[in-house]
C-alpha cells in the first residue's frame, strides 16, 4: 500500500525537534566476532519483523518477513562498534536464557563505510533531530542517536552516532521510526491509545499529557485489554476501519500507578530525561486487526462529560492527532481524505474531564458504560 504523492523537505530544512525523550543506559558489552549480523524475529503492528537488533518491547515470534532492520557498518564511527558490541552481548545472553528475545532467524551482512555525513549535511549535524519524509524513502536523524534510513515500507538502515547506545536506539526504533514505516505503507497513524472493549477497538486521542495512557490503564484495570499505545495504524483499504496491536507495554507514570494499583516495583524508566515510566501488561496481544467502534477525543474541563463531534470537527481532530502531523504540518489531501474516510466509518465524540487523578476509575466507568449504551443502538 502507498499514498499517493509525496512529502519531502530538503533535509537542510527539516523540521528541528527535541529529542530528550531518547536517553540511554549502561550496557554490559561483548564483541560481536562477525560480520554478519543475526536476525531476531518479532511481531509488532500486525508486521512480521526481522531485526539485527534486539528490541525488547516486540513480541518474539517465528514469522514471515515483512519488515528488515538493519546496522549499517561505519568505520569511522565508535557508535557502530558500541552498539555492535551490545548486540554481541544480547544473543549471549539471549543463548543462556531467551527473557524478553526471540530466536536468531538469520544472517544479514553489513554494507561497509556509510557516514551519517552521507545522509546530512554538516550544517544540520548538531541540530537535535532532522527529517525527509517521502513514502518511498525517509531520513530520520537525533542527535546522539544516529540516523535512520526508511525505505519502502519494508527496510530500516541504522547508522549509530558515535555516543549512541543500544537503548537510545531502541526507544526511537519502536516509536517514532515504525510511526514513519507505518505510513509508508499506506496507513493513518494516530497518535493515540486503543483499547479493546467487547471485540471492539476504543481509540484515545489527545494532545501529549492529555491522559491517553492513563484511561488505558484505567480501563486495563477493569479487564479490558490495551490493544497499542501511542503508535495506532489504521487500515482503511476493506471497508471497515481496523487498527493493528503493537507490544504489551504502556506509558504510565507513578502517581497514576498508585492510584490504579499497578505494581510500582515493575515500572520500568523508558524515558529517563522526562522521567516517563513504562509498565509491561501480563496479557496476550492477538496479531488480528481489530475493527475501530469508536473515538474520543480528550480535553480537560470542570465535568464529565461526552460529546459527539460534526464530521468536520471529526476530521480536523483526526489530521491533528496524527503521527504525521506531528512530525510535519501538514494538511496533504490524501491524508485528509483518509481522517475523512475514517470519521465516516466511526463515531468520534469529544471526552471531557477534570485532571484529576482520583477521577481515573469513574472515568473508565463512564468509558464503559457510554460504550455499553452505543452497542445496543
Amino acid at each position: 500500500m502507498s499514498l499517493d504523492g509525496t512529502i519531502s523537505k530538503t533535509i537542510s530544512n527539516c523540521l528541528v525537534g527535541d529529542i530528550s525523550e531518547i536517553d540511554s543506559q549502561s550496557l554490559d558489552c561483548k564483541p560481536l566476532g562477525s560480520k554478519k549480523q543475526k536476525l531476531f524475529s518479532y511481531v509488532a503492528y500486525g508486521l512480521g519483523i526481522h531485526s539485527a537488533l534486539p528490541i525488547p518491547e516486540f513480541i518474539p515470534a517465528e514469522v514471515e518477513c515483512d519488515v528488515t532492520i538493519h546496522i549499517q557498518s561505519n568505520d569511522y564511527s565508535t557508535g557502530c562498534v558500541r552498539v555492535a558490541e551490545a548486540v554481541g552481548h544480547a544473543f549471549a545472553v539471549g543463548d543462556a536464557a531467551r527473557t524478553g528475545t526471540a530466536q536468531a532467524v538469520g544472517h544479514a551482512t553489513r554494507t561497509p563505510n556509510r557516514k551519517i555525513t552521507d545522509y546530512i549535511p554538516k550544517e544540520v549535524i548538531q541540530q537535535p533531530m532532522a527529517l525527509q519524509l517521502s513514502p518511498e524513502e525517509a531520513v530520520i536523524y537525533l542527535k546522539d542517536t544516529g540516523l535512520f534510513l526508511v525505505q519502502r515500507g519494508n527496510r530500516i538502515t541504522i547508522i549509530p552516532a558515535a555516543e549512541a547506545s543500544l537503548s537510545r536506539i531502541q526507544t526511537a526504533l519502536v516509536g517514532t521510526v515504525m510511526a514513519i514505516l507505518l505510513y509508508q505503507r499506506g496507513l493513518l497513524v494516530l497518535h493515540a491509545s486503543v483499547v479493546n472493549i467487547n471485540g471492539g477497538a476504543v481509540v484515545f486521542l489527545g494532545n501529549s499529557g492529555e491522559g491517553k495512557s492513563s484511561i488505558a490503564a484505567a480501563l486495563h484495570t477493569q479487564g479490558y485489554r490495551i490493544i497499542t499505545d501511542d503508535v495506532a495504524p489504521v487500515t482503511l483499504n476493506q471497508g471497515t476501519a481496523k487498527v493493528a496491536p503493537s507490544f504489551p507495554q504502556i506509558k504510565l507514570s507513578r502517581e497514576v500507578a498508585g492510584v490504579l494499583g499497578y505494581d510500582q516495583d515493575k515500572l520500568a524508566l523508558l524515558v529517563p530525561k522526562l522521567n516517563k515510566p513504562g509498565y509491561r501488561l501480563n496479557q496476550d496481544l492477538t496479531e488480528a486487526l481489530l475493527p475501530i467502534r469508536c473515538i474520543y477525543v480528550l480535553v480537560s474541563g470542570s465535568q464529565l462529560s461526552i460529546k459527539s463531534l460534526k464530521l468536520q470537527e471529526a476530521v480536523m481532530e483526526l489530521s491533528r492527532h496524527s503521527r504525521l502531523n506531528s512530525l510535519f504540518d501538514s494538511e496533504k489531501a490524501s491524508h485528509l481524505l483518509q481522517c475523512a474516510q475514517l470519521a465516516n466509518q466511526c463515531s468520534v465524540y469529544r471526552l471531557q474531564r477534570p485532571r484529576n487523578l482520583a477521577l481515573l476509575p469513574e472515568l473508565a466507568r463512564l468509558v464503559a458504560e457510554h460504550q455499553f449504551i452505543q452497542g445496543q443502538r
